[in-house]
């Protein structure tokens, strides 16, 4: 049996991972050639716990035959490898190659600036990635969660990225920055409401500034990494390979993502804008495809051990420590 674990509600993936809105639109497409039509041994299940993930992340699949100890295969490159390995011909082989850098790629290059939209725009975290994962989580995970991914993602970004991320903040709802420390301090020694009320408008201002900068490094960094991918996606192949590979669907889940987000009208406008005609007109129309598929794969909810609620959440965290 092997059992896909994604983030995802009501029966559909979510957002929140590009990795598992991927992987369930090739699970559920054998025409992409990842897959067959045998469906009996496989399953997705939208548990959205990273507890049982040997890495904390998913997607994971997890692949179970009697008599034998499972095995876990965590992210969306590993798994999209693992059945690469198992279809894969000695002619081929070259060919996989090929396929494995352009994943690479999308990973590297494109994953990140989802998570960018996602956790560092303000209005997207705000007007959903937050309320998005109390839909995802039980209290109190769905509280804190969001938090601890922004802060690593805004690092990681920060070194991988080079987006100059330095708002100041590390959460929307709370104000605070070290740099006007001594400013704050002052307003607290005087006691005085209305210069703290400035002091803080004054760190808001600055807040915003930040965040408008960073937003317009986002879009010029989207469309040249793009512009990049169509030079490279169609020089690296083989000629006369015309079939879609697993970067080709990360890449369209990742702009998926990213223009029915809030702020998703200005990322397509600098679409538009910056790339073809043919171009965009193509993305948009496969993704709009691959979103509307027919379910091929059963479904179910997660079982007890498989859920995320506080009491497994506290057996994982006490078994981590005994291994």
């Amino acid at each position: 049996m092997k059992v896909f674990h994604l983030w995802g509600v009501n029966g559909e993936p979510s957002f929140i991972s590009p990795e598992s809105v991927a992987l369930y639109w090739i699970l559920n497409d054998p025409e992409l050639g990842y897959f067959t039509n045998d469906d009996d041994d496989k399953e997705i299940v939208f548990s959205n716990n990273t507890d049982l993930s040997p890495t904390g992340h998913l997607p994971l699949l997890i692949v179970s035959d009697e008599g034998m100890n499972d095995l876990k295969i965590a992210g969306f490159d590993s798994i999209i490898r693992y059945f690469q390995r198992l279809m894969i011909t000695d002619d081929e082989h070259n060919e996989q190659l090929y396929e494995n850098a352009l994943l690479e790629y999308v990973m590297h290059d494109i994953c990140p600036l989802t998570l960018y939209q996602l956790y560092l725009n303000k209005s997207n975290y705000v007007g959903f990635t937050r309320k998005q994962f109390s839909k995802l989580l039980y209290f109190p995970m769905w509280y804190n969660v969001p938090i601890g991914y922004r802060a690593a993602i805004r690092s990681q970004c920060d070194k991988q990225l080079n987006l100059e991320y330095a708002l100041v903040e590390e959460d929307p709802d709370y104000v605070s920055d070290n740099e006007d420390t001594n400013v704050l301090d002052v307003a607290n020694m005087a006691q005085s409401k209305t210069f703290k009320l400035k002091a803080k408008s004054l760190v808001r201002n600055k807040n915003e500034l930040y965040e408008i900068k960073h937003n317009l490094q986002y879009l010029n960094k989207i469309t040249d990494v793009l512009k990049e991918w169509y030079t490279i996606r169609y020089e690296s192949l083989p000629r006369g390979h015309t079939h879609y590979v697993a970067a080709d669907i990360l890449l369209w889940a990742n702009i998926y993502i990213q223009i029915n987000l809030p702020e998703g009208s200005k990322v397509l406008d600098r679409l538009t804008e910056d790339l073809t005609e043919e171009q965009v007109t193509q993305v948009l129309e496969i993704i709009g495809k691959l979103s509307k598929r027919c379910n091929v794969l059963k479904e179910r909810d997660p079982i007890f051990k498989e859920q995320g609620n506080v009491v497994m959440s506290l057996y994982h965290k006490c078994t981590s420590y005994l291994i």
